[in-house]
């Protein structure tokens, strides 16, 4: 027959494990649902990140390739937006007119010829005019497959120029975690432009027929799960789709690797739940132990007491004590509930960590993209988007293109050290001029900078504050113990509701007033107006 003791530890046992592994069980559920959760939007935020960073590049290339094909036309200034192309990896300029034979190339080794062109398969009538094109990677053309960007100019010529693809390839292999996470971008048609297997990034391969690349391909996002051929794994990747060219990114993980992650909160569970199942059971066993001690003691001293009832000394020896709370079981469970709480929270805590510093190397290279690093100020091309932004927009603005007088002999005769100084020092009146008037100062390159002036009341106020400028900056400046004096010219172009320009025309014209302003003795504001304009053209034939 069982014993009192052990069927009182076997029902204790049993109310135990229940609770234990029951929480065990939904504790791994939840935590298996916050590691999947946190790894989706850890895997979207990251290819949304890598798609904004394309999306500006393609605004930097169109804005490029706009520019260096009016300096062509104009015969002006082709060496610096040629250079410019080439900072953008646009390895080969080239422009096809309808009535020739050949292309004329103006940098780069790969000439084009109407049969290249058809193979292309760029029909140039069908072209808006100015409006860049992105073609998606192509083979036969140069040693490796390569990309195409092509346009339409005024004078019906079709430019096309080839585009390295070294900053695509540089953005994705920044993006590495866990043992095979990566990033992978492809083109419009499937073709991989990066990935780490350099194999298929060298050959271009095409792998259209994957589920998450149809979804790109379809101009979806979101993130999804599919079977990687490349590792031949079941993955799990956020992926987005660059809205201005089509491309697709996606940044992957093996599944295996989140399982590997939860199996190992999983084990450490399960050996939480073991040993509080070994602790409930001894504390069983000793409960029971002491609810069936009584009943044996009562047992023997009744026997005792039916023995010598008439002794009184003996009688009072007999009285049973009252057994204690049962406090210890529960004190055991909350400790077991509370190291596996605090588990959790230690895993959700890694995850937001890491989230964070995700996010705090995207705002940091975000920063570095958009701040000219010697002078603080703002980029030339965080300059140049926000112009276009403005003009967009139909803003009524007016842009200062600056140029300082007699700082190369500086460089020269003092080096760069002290050329960097004295930049340094203009920019920062710049800024302490314009920074509560809520302007935008950037170094447009060497030593020359622009000001985006917002919302101009009129040119009187316009004047002054451009003529305040220029006193500021002819100040003389101490750099390393010596006195430096500089000049300065500013040229002023305006864009109005009544005249609307791009961000290429308006820093045109206000490079021209500058120019005007040298031409004037220096130390000058020049607002620039169509009668300028006519003046420097008979100059220039004078």
């Amino acid at each position: 027959m069982i014993s009192l003791r052990l069927l009182i530890f076997c029902v204790m046992i049993s109310i135990t494990l229940i609770p234990i592994f029951g929480l065990s069980l939904w504790t791994n559920k939840i935590i298996k649902e916050q590691v999947y959760s946190s790894v989706n939007e850890k895997h979207l935020l990251i290819a949304n990140n890598l798609t904004f960073a394309l999306n500006r590049y393609i605004l930097d290339l169109q804005s490029a390739l706009k520019t260096s094909i009016r300096s062509h036309n104009t015969n002006s200034d082709k060496h610096i937006t040629d250079s410019l192309l080439q900072q953008l990896n646009i390895h080969t300029l080239g422009k096809y007119k309808s009535n020739g034979r050949r292309a004329t190339t103006y940098f780069g080794d790969a000439t084009y010829t109407p049969n290249s062109l058809f193979s292309l398969k760029i029909d140039s009538q069908s072209l808006e005019t100015n409006k860049v094109y992105f073609s998606d990677l192509k083979q036969g053309f140069l040693p490796n497959p390569s990309l195409f960007i092509y346009m339409k100019d005024n004078q019906n010529q079709l430019w096309l120029a080839a585009l390295s693809r070294s900053y695509i390839k540089e953005i994705q292999s920044l993006i590495s975690f866990g043992e095979k996470g990566h990033a992978a971008i492809l083109d419009q048609k499937g073709r991989i432009l990066a990935h780490p297997n350099e194999a298929w990034e060298t050959s271009g391969k095409n792998i259209s027929k994957v589920s998450i690349v149809k979804k790109m391909m379809a101009g979806e996002s979101g993130v999804a799960q599919f079977y990687s051929p490349a590792l031949e794994q079941d993955m799990i990747a956020g992926f987005n789709v660059v809205d201005k060219t089509g491309w697709g990114v996606m940044v992957p993980q093996p599944l295996s690797e989140l399982d590997s992650s939860i199996e190992q909160v999983k084990q450490s569970t399960l050996i939480i739940s073991l040993i509080s199942f070994i602790a409930a059971a001894l504390l069983s066993w000793w409960i029971s132990g002491i609810i069936t001690h009584p009943i044996k003691t009562l047992a023997r001293r009744t026997n005792r007491i039916a023995g010598s009832y008439d002794n009184k000394s003996n009688t009072k020896k007999s009285r049973i004590p009252p057994t204690k709370e049962f406090s210890a079981l529960m004190l055991s469970f909350n400790h077991m509930a509370a190291q596996i709480e605090k588990d959790k929270l230690e895993l959700t805590d890694k995850v937001n960590k890491r989230t964070l510093e995700l996010k705090q190397a995207e705002e940091k290279s975000r920063n570095l993209a958009n701040l000219d690093y010697i002078t603080g100020l703002a980029s030339r091309l965080f300059a140049i988007n926000t112009l276009e932004k403005l003009t967009e927009e139909q803003a009524d603005f007016a842009l200062l293109f600056i140029d300082l007088d007699n700082f190369k002999p500086i460089n020269d005769k003092h080096g760069h050290i002290t050329g960097d100084r004295l930049l340094q020092a203009v920019a920062k009146r710049i800024r302490s001029e314009n920074s509560h008037k809520n302007n935008i100062a950037a170094r447009y390159g060497g030593d020359e900078f622009l000001i985006i002036i917002n919302k101009t009341t009129d040119l009187d106020s316009l004047m002054a504050d451009a003529y305040e400028i220029l006193d500021l900056l002819t100040t003389p400046y101490i750099i390393d113990g010596l006195e430096l004096h500089i000049g300065a010219c500013i040229g002023i172009a305006r864009n109005t509701i009544s005249h609307q320009m791009d961000a290429d025309q308006l820093i045109h014209q206000a490079d021209q007033a500058m120019y005007q302003a040298k031409s004037r003795g220096k130390n000058k504001v020049i607002l620039y107006s169509p009668l300028l304009n006519n003046q420097m053209k008979m100059a220039k034939k004078a």
